[in-house]
């Protein structure tokens, strides 16, 4: 089944270039805002649908210079709260609503404008997919603990989420920080690659702690 909107994706938002930075659906990301250009872009996301993506840099290269900086799949995030200092810089809260593909740059200067297109997860088999959703749950509540990766809030949260797709973003927001491993579990379309993904590397997690 596809993501289940969450508000309207416009066709062109900003981006915010940062190297290994991975924001997926369903997971939060606190910023603070001091550059003067994500200043200015801040405001015209504020002015609009309160919409920019993360866009994850690409390794080696100048991102200032660089025609393409980001890789081409990243989340748009909407701006959940927002507080802006006497100095201009803001604190804020961004929540990953939905996968885009960037198709183009509508603007580079002073911030970026990419057109985007959607990006939707895909489940072939519910059953596979719910199957493995479940386990990956499971393996999440055995990391819960004392000196283990996982707090109660998170694992209550996951409790409460049915959408193995929903499921498959907030453990991979959680779990992974190895920043190219992230964008790979992003890119993946398939939930059930993503669960199962996950399911090895939340293993490993059990075998190493």
């Amino acid at each position: 089944m596809p993501e289940p909107e969450i508000a309207e994706i416009p066709d062109r938002v900003p981006v915010m270039v940062l190297g290994g930075a991975t924001l997926f659906p369903h997971g939060y990301m606190p910023l603070f805002i001091f550059e003067e250009r994500y200043r200015e872009m801040l405001s015209y996301a504020l002015e609009r649908q309160r919409m920019f993506c993360i866009g994850h840099a690409l390794s080696g290269i100048d991102t200032d210079e660089h025609p393409d900086p980001v890789h081409r799949m990243t989340t748009v995030g909407l701006i959940r709260a927002c507080v802006t200092h006497d100095d201009g810089t803001s604190h804020l809260m961004l929540s990953g609503l939905q996968r885009v593909e960037i198709l183009g740059w509508e603007q580079i200067s002073p911030f970026r404008i990419a057109t985007i297109v959607p990006q939707p997860s895909r489940v072939e088999d519910l059953t596979v997919v719910g199957n493995l959703a479940l386990e990956v749950v499971d393996l999440c509540g055995r990391l819960c603990g004392e000196g283990k990766p996982m707090t109660e809030q998170l694992r209550e949260h996951l409790n409460g989420i049915h959408d193995p797709a929903a499921i498959s973003d907030v453990v991979a927001q959680s779990f992974l920080n190895d920043p190219a491993q992230r964008q790979r579990i992003l890119e993946m379309l398939n939930v059930e690659d993503r669960l199962r993904f996950l399911s090895a590397h939340l293993g490993q997690l059990l075998v190493d702690s």
